[in-house]
C-alpha cells in the first residue's frame, strides 16, 4: 500500500503540470490524436499507439515469479464508426503472454469539452513458457465492461475509466496436467486516470496511472492459477500515438 500511495501522489503532481501547461492552449483547433479520451471521431478515421506498461506485482506473488517477469507493450488502434461509435482493438504482449482485445465504445458528448463513453469488449489470452524451469501454457477468454468520462483542454485530455474484469473461461497448462480454473465468475476491477499531451503536430504522448484490484492479472499469469484471493496491483503506463 505505501507504493500505491507514493505512486498515486506522483501521478497526481505530473496531472496537475500537464494540466497547468496545457490550460492557457485550450482555443487549438487541430486536436490531437488522442486513443484513450472519448472523442468523437469521423467514421472510419484511423489512429493507433504504441505504449508500455510498468506493474508492480505484490511481494508475496512477486517472490514467487521472480525469474519469469517481462516487459509488457501495448499496440491501441481505434477507428471511428457512424453513429458516435467507436471500434477499439488492442494487442498487448510480453512476448510469452499475449492478450488480443478487440470492442466498441458509444461516444456521448456534454458539450466542446466534456465527453464520456460506455464500452464492451472481448479478449483473448494466450501463453506458453518452457524457460526458467517452467513448461506451463495458458488460454481463455476475458470480458471487459467500462465507462469514461473525459475532458479535453484542446492541447491535453484527461480520462478517466473504470473497468470490470469478467473471465468466461480460462485453462491452464503444467507439463502433461491441464486444468479449467476458471469459468464464468468475476474476476475485479481496474480504474484508470490519463493524460494525453500534444506532442509533435497531431500526435500525443500519453501516461496513465492504472490501478488493478485482481484475483487473476494475465501479465503474470505463471502464478496466479495457485492464488484465490484479490491484490491490488498498480500500473503506470506510457503511450504514444502514431
Amino acid at each position: 500500500m505505501k507504493y500505491l500511495h507514493n505512486s498515486l501522489i506522483g501521478s497526481i503532481l505530473i496531472i496537475s503540470l500537464f494540466v497547468a501547461y496545457a490550460v492557457p492552449n485550450r482555443a487549438q483547433d487541430n486536436q490531437p490524436a488522442t486513443t484513450e479520451f472519448p472523442g468523437i471521431m469521423q467514421p472510419y478515421e484511423w489512429r493507433f499507439s504504441l505504449g508500455y506498461s510498468s506493474i508492480k506485482m505484490p511481494t508475496d506473488v512477486y517472490l514467487e515469479a521472480a525469474a519469469a517477469r517481462f516487459p509488457l507493450f501495448k499496440f491501441a488502434a481505434v477507428m471511428g464508426l457512424p453513429e458516435n461509435f467507436l471500434l477499439d482493438g488492442k494487442v498487448n504482449t510480453e512476448f510469452v503472454t499475449n492478450e488480443f482485445n478487440l470492442g466498441a465504445r458509444w461516444v456521448y458528448k456534454f458539450n466542446d469539452q466534456l465527453h464520456a463513453d460506455v464500452g464492451y469488449s472481448i479478449a483473448y489470452l494466450y501463453g506458453q513458457l518452457k524457460q526458467f524451469a517452467y513448461d506451463s501454457k495458458i488460454s481463455g477468454w476475458t470480458s471487459y465492461p467500462s465507462i469514461a468520462v473525459g475532458y479535453n483542454w484542446g492541447s491535453l485530455a484527461l480520462t478517466l475509466r473504470g473497468t470490470l474484469s469478467l473471465i468466461n473461461s480460462m485453462q491452464s497448462t503444467s507439463g502433461t496436467t491441464t486444468v479449467d480454473f476458471a469459468m464464468e465468475r468475476l474476476n475485479g476491477f481496474y480504474y484508470r486516470v490519463t493524460l494525453e499531451q500534444r506532442f509533435y503536430k497531431n500526435t500525443t504522448v500519453g501516461i496513465g496511472f492504472q490501478v488493478n484490484y485482481m484475483r487473476f492479472y494475465y501479465p503474470e499469469w505463471l502464478m496466479f492459477p495457485t492464488f484465490d484471493r484479490y491484490y491490488w496491483i498498480p500500473e503506470f503506463q506510457v503511450m504514444f500515438s502514431i
